[in-house]
């Protein structure tokens, strides 16, 4: 097909092949665009292929989010279907995972993308049920694509997730019958794997299996053939991750296997709980806080392990010769120690010279162990700078030890040199933390792509116009560790992007909107964006109190709505924190 042009779309390469058809790279030569082309011959599509063709598509155009692939049209040609979507350039995670794993900070980076492309599809009701490696896209940019929906499923009546009611098929009559196994066998849930039927907790599951095999380079469940494999997913655990790579934080294995439960119940309840989760790692792995282990105090002196007794009673001879030998050992065990008691009590007489130090110890200051001593001196502080230990722990250590420092001019030249902050020589020369707090004023960087819940002000009328103002406000604080970047109530702009339209001649699209910016806590004005989104579909979360509004019956979104807002791109505001 390279070279064809079909409709305005002119076929410049072949990209692979799908579940279901072959993809392309071609040109929209009406808009000037590169595009990917999903292609489902008429000649080898069945009338059940066809169906899900279309699913996918219905499926993933019903979702506007920046970790999933946008869907731009279905187009016939002949006997032949086309999918035409946003070319996405990069990776799948099953090129990207090395044999040893892309270790923990990587594996947070993609993994809080993909809870946030799930949840997003959870909350409209659709379960992807064929989440694994080969369909998770990574642009050379970092960014994550979930792709490939064809085997998505509708939960719940109108679309809402309900996580305990029987799932139906998008398409236009049923995909599948009840017993039968879809999805790639190695990422499958229990459920699934037994041909039962599934909900949002599924693809919890199969996320886990996706984030063991980031984490460990290695499948949660491998096995030579499909049926050993779903006899391992129903029957046993992963190998324990610290025994496959070491140095992996305990809080992110914890979310792993909490995820990887066989019984439904035991996993995370949504997406969502565990997207909240996953981001706050990511938020302290950004810190540096992910690997300190704070519950382990800094000073325990190190003691050498115990060699333990041996339990079983030691044969005593029987014969006389052995008991004549016996006795002849202890005797000269015991001259051997008197003899030992003598020289040491006559050599305590007698003190010993003076060992000459070399020269170049003779001229360097003595440097006492950071950790020889219970108490804090210079050089333990100037020892856990050089760690890269962060200046909250080693303030809280200050505040929690006793501690002997000195600063003179020439201690204060040697911390500073040594990379010891200023905050850090504040907390050494006021320890117990009693003089007032000299308020100072930090930067704090704010996260790109990571979301935050704002709420409607004033009704949204359904007849909107396109560059119509709207007005949000933040639902809750938004921190970075214990510091508040984005107050509560704070003002969110945005617009109208587009008004109302027909969408495959079956149904109306509610008008879409976009985010501009919000006001941070020092005044800053911080880029946020939406992608855009339909007004009237919000979260499914109680509406907050409104602020002004009538809450019009004809409001296509009423005030108090809430939706989800995102960081566009990484940005620092200025707090002032003692």
């Amino acid at each position: 097909m390279v070279g064809q042009k079909i409709l305005h779309y002119e076929i410049l390469e072949k990209l692979g092949a799908g579940g279901m058809g072959e993809i392309y790279k071609a040109q929209d030569t009406r808009l000037n665009r590169l595009v990917a082309i999903k292609v489902l011959l008429g000649g080898s599509g069945s009338a059940d292929s066809r169906r899900r063709f279309i699913q996918e598509a219905q499926a993933a155009s019903s979702l506007n989010h920046p970790n999933i692939i946008t869907i731009h049209d279905i187009v016939s040609h002949g006997d032949d279907q086309f999918m035409v979507m946003e070319y996405v350039k990069g990776k799948t995670l099953a090129e990207l995972i090395p044999r040893e794993g892309l270790g923990a900070s990587v594996s947070l980076r993609y993994a809080v993308q993909i809870a946030d492309g799930l949840d997003a599809a959870h909350t409209v009701g659709i379960v992807h049920r064929d989440l694994k490696p080969g369909n998770i896209m990574v642009t050379a940019q970092g960014l994550v694509k979930i792709l490939d929906f064809g085997l998505a499923k509708l939960t719940g009546p109108a679309g809402e997730v309900s996580l305990n009611d029987i799932t139906q098929s998008v398409g236009l009559a049923p995909m599948t019958v009840e017993g039968s196994i879809l999805g790639t066998v190695c990422y499958m849930s229990p459920e699934q794997a037994q041909g039962a039927k599934v909900d949002a907790r599924s693809d919890i599951f199969s996320f886990g299996c996706v984030l063991y095999e980031m984490v460990t380079g290695r499948k949660a469940f491998p096995a030579d053939s499909s049926l050993l494999i779903l006899t391992s997913i129903l029957r046993d655990e992963p190998l324990p991750i610290s025994g496959i790579v070491p140095g992996i934080p305990p809080d992110l294995v914890q979310v792993i296997h909490r995820a990887l439960r066989k019984d439904p119940g035991q996993r995370f309840q949504s997406m969502q709980e565990m997207y909240a989760r996953l981001a706050a790692l990511k938020q302290r792995s950004d810190s540096g806080l992910l690997n300190v282990p704070l519950n382990v105090p800094l000073n325990v002196p190190f003691h050498a392990p115990q060699i333990p007794r041996p339990t079983k009673p030691i044969a005593r001879p029987t014969s006389k010769k052995g008991r004549a030998i016996a006795a002849l050992s202890i005797g000269v065990l015991a001259l051997a120690s008197a003899g030992a008691w003598w020289w040491n009590s006559r050599g305590a007489s007698k003190p010993h010279p003076p060992v000459q130090a070399a020269a170049s110890d003779a001229l360097a200051p003595p440097k006492p162990s950071a950790f020889s001593s219970a108490i804090l001196n210079n050089q333990a502080i100037l020892d856990m700078a050089k760690a890269k230990v962060p200046d909250s722990v080693i303030v809280s250590h200050i505040r929690s030890s006793p501690t002997n420092f000195s600063l003179s001019t020439g201690e204060i030249i040697r911390l500073t040199q040594g990379g010891v902050s200023e905050a850090v020589i504040q907390a050494m020369r006021d320890p117990a933390g009693t003089m007032k707090p000299v308020q100072q004023n930090r930067k704090v960087q704010l996260i790109g792509g990571l979301r935050f819940e704002i709420a409607l002000t004033e009704d949204v009328p359904a007849d909107s116009k396109p560059g119509q103002p709207l007005n949000f406000r933040v639902a809750k604080d938004v921190t970075v560790g214990d510091t508040v970047v984005i107050a509560k109530g704070a003002a969110v702009t945005g617009v109208v992007a587009e008004a109302a339209k027909r969408k495959f001649l079956v149904h109306s699209t509610r008008p879409t909107f976009r985010l501009l910016e919000v006001t941070a806590v020092d005044g800053t004005k911080v880029k946020v964006r939406a992608f855009p989104g339909h007004l009237g579909e919000s979260r499914k979360n109680p509406p907050l109190d409104p602020i002004g509004g009538s809450r019009s019956k004809d409001a296509i979104a009423p005030a108090g709505s809430r939706f989800p807002a995102y960081f566009d791109g990484d940005q620092t505001v200025t707090v002032r924190k003692p």
